[in-house]
């Protein structure tokens, strides 16, 4: 009777080791490459933007968008998107990275960074300004309304040009003469500016009106 107790308890305990499962056992390769230790993954997020500039003047390329919300976002960005789209709206894949400022220090900061994009449909969150509206802020001046017959556009944004370049005059038969010139930015705020050609500067309108 003993034996036979022992052997039911031993059959027992054989049968409670194979139904245990290892550590890992039943989850999808896919889980258990996204928690090996020591190779962290860095959390991809998707957002619609509007394109509305690229800035290359720092240590790394920005992409500057707006949110549906209005709110500036600014992605660090290995290629340049085209001019020619600005103020569509993107389909934008982007992720915190840990960057390094430049100096001694070596410092290391986070920033978003863009690893894809594509255009998509859809009206704009914030309505491009038009050049006829840009000429015709400059037309209503004071100081050039009843002044000038013409007002023309002498450059164009580009790159990380942000303004209009607008000269103002008046044609006679056989030569124009200019009254004043003026920077319309369009980034990061839309603003009119007096511009100065022989120094190349520009200042604000109350700046060159209090002058």
């Amino acid at each position: 009777m003993r034996i036979v107790i022992m052997l039911s308890a031993a059959i027992c305990l054989l049968a409670a080791c194979q139904n245990t499962q290892q550590p890992g056992a039943g989850h999808s390769p896919e889980d258990s490459a996204a928690v090996q230790p020591g190779q962290p993954t860095a959390l991809s997020h998707t957002d619609t933007l509007q394109f509305i500039h690229f800035e290359g003047n720092y240590d790394y390329w920005y992409a500057i968008f707006l949110n549906a919300a209005k709110d500036t976002i600014h992605l660090v960005t290995d290629s340049v998107p085209d001019d020619n789209l600005k103020n569509n709206l993107f389909e934008v894949k982007w992720f915190t990275d840990t960057l390094e400022e430049a100096g001694d220090n070596n410092s290391q900061y986070a920033a978003n960074r863009m690893t894809a994009f594509r255009v998509i449909d859809g009206a704009p969150f914030v309505p491009p300004v038009s050049e006829q509206q840009v000429i015709d802020d400059i037309k209503n001046l004071p100081e050039v309304k009843g002044n000038a017959d013409q007002v023309s556009i002498a450059e164009r944004p580009a790159g990380d040009k942000t303004w209009y370049l607008i000269e103002t005059g008046t044609r006679e038969e056989d030569h124009f003469s200019r009254l004043f010139m003026f920077r319309v930015y369009v980034y990061p705020k839309y603003e009119i500016r007096f511009y100065d050609p022989a120094g190349d500067t520009d200042m604000s309108l109350r700046e060159w009106r209090n002058k």
